[in-house]
């Protein structure tokens, strides 16, 4: 790639957006250091920005496509629904995940095609389904029975998706507790759709993310070929298969496995239950995959606190509330990278407070960064899975 693209946008203000193409080489870090030295001298200038290289969404794209062809993307927009991601993965021809009625109506809005669209929230809002209707997206998952009863009376013509549990409990992140019937309970499911006439089509599920095995893949969708071979004999003829998300991006989460390593197992299980030819669409819900090292964050230094001689305390213009929720979610740790010249090159002890009034506002505890001063400004690498 001769050029990359870089673009700038306030945290609190993503609409508000300027592309910038720079020379091939340029890095994030250098793109920012640029972006604030303009506006140093601009005093109500100091608010965090984040700045998204769209070259990393269109390489890790080619990446899937390298290591999973027979399975078509169907971008997970709760991961990030800014509009580089969307529009960038939309003019691929990628399809979308989308689990409410702002989600759908937003990739259309983007240029999302609605055939591409799957409604993946197995307990949805009575008008979210109607307006799934009227938008004309019909594939929606289910796990209950009284969802089955609701889109009958609010969508009969949908086609509906059996969501079933299948998460690794070693999982980082799982969901099982919360979406997906077990086999047994997904066949007594199928059975209640096909006496009411509702027109199931095929079978999801979502390991979760960061699994620190692979065994759970290979599991869910021999599952998966035991639901379609069922749901055959009733009188159905499955043609979709979702494998959901939970595909490592970075080198933070490829710290248990690489994605090329991950592919590499669900392919060859694809291959032996759903081998080539078979009929049956393929998708998946890949998540933080595409925008997880795309985005930088870059704040600014709104408070010190000088500790002791090597110690200081650092406030910052975003927090756990903002940007940093992955410190709540998955017990996450980030580290800063001083865009300014540093007062001390010495590493010190330092703090990293986040600017709401919450004692547990606390970005970094206790890590090593070089110190600086009031109004510098501190890089975020997308590297550390940010905004998604």
């Amino acid at each position: 790639m001769s050029q990359e693209n870089f673009l700038a946008a306030p945290h609190h203000q993503p609409l508000k957006q300027s592309v910038v193409v720079v020379p091939d080489g340029t890095t994030c870090i250098e793109f920012a250091r640029k972006v604030t030295e303009k506006n140093r001298q601009n005093e109500d200038w100091d608010e965090s920005f984040f700045v998204c290289d769209v070259g990393w969404i269109l390489d890790q794209y080619k990446r899937w496509k390298k290591e999973l062809p027979r399975v078509e993307v169907y971008y997970a927009v709760k991961a990030n629904s800014l509009q580089p991601v969307i529009s960038t993965l939309a003019a691929l021809g990628c399809g979308f995940d989308c689990a409410s009625k702002n989600e759908i109506a937003m990739v259309l809005n983007l240029g999302a095609s609605k055939d591409r669209i799957i409604y993946s929230h197995t307990c949805k809002f009575s008008s979210y389904i109607t307006f799934a209707k009227e938008k004309g997206v019909y594939p929606m998952t289910f796990d209950n029975e009284e969802e089955i009863h609701k889109v009958k009376k609010y969508f009969p013509n949908a086609r509906l998706v059996v969501r079933i549990r299948s998460d690794d409990k070693e999982a980082r992140v799982t969901f099982g507790s919360k979406f997906g019937a077990t086999v047994d309970y997904a066949k007594i499911l199928i059975q209640k759709a096909y006496d009411l006439k509702m027109n199931v089509v095929g079978v999801s599920f979502h390991v979760g993310s960061g699994s620190p095995g692979l065994k759970s893949y290979e599991t869910a969708i021999e599952n998966a070929r035991n639901l379609f071979d069922f749901a055959k004999e009733i009188g159905y003829n499955f043609d979709l298969l979702d494998i959901g998300g939970g595909f490592p991006a970075t080198k933070f989460d490829e710290s248990i496995y690489t994605f090329e390593h991950m592919a590499n197992v669900v392919r060859e299980s694809l291959d032996k239950n759903f081998p080539v030819g078979c009929g049956v669409k393929i998708i998946a819900e890949p998540g933080r995959f595409f925008p997880g090292g795309a985005y930088s964050l870059v704040t600014n230094v709104i408070g010190k606190r000088k500790i002791t001689q090597d110690s200081v305390s650092y406030f910052i213009g975003d927090g756990i509330y903002n940007s940093f929720t992955h410190v709540l979610l998955e017990n996450t740790s980030f580290q800063p990278v001083p865009l300014s010249k540093p007062c001390n090159k010495n590493p010190v002890s330092s703090t990293i407070f986040g600017v709401s009034c919450d004692g547990g506002d606390v970005v970094s505890p206790m890590t090593k960064v070089p110190e600086v001063e009031m109004n510098d400004w501190l890089f975020w690498s997308g590297e550390q899975s940010l905004l998604n």
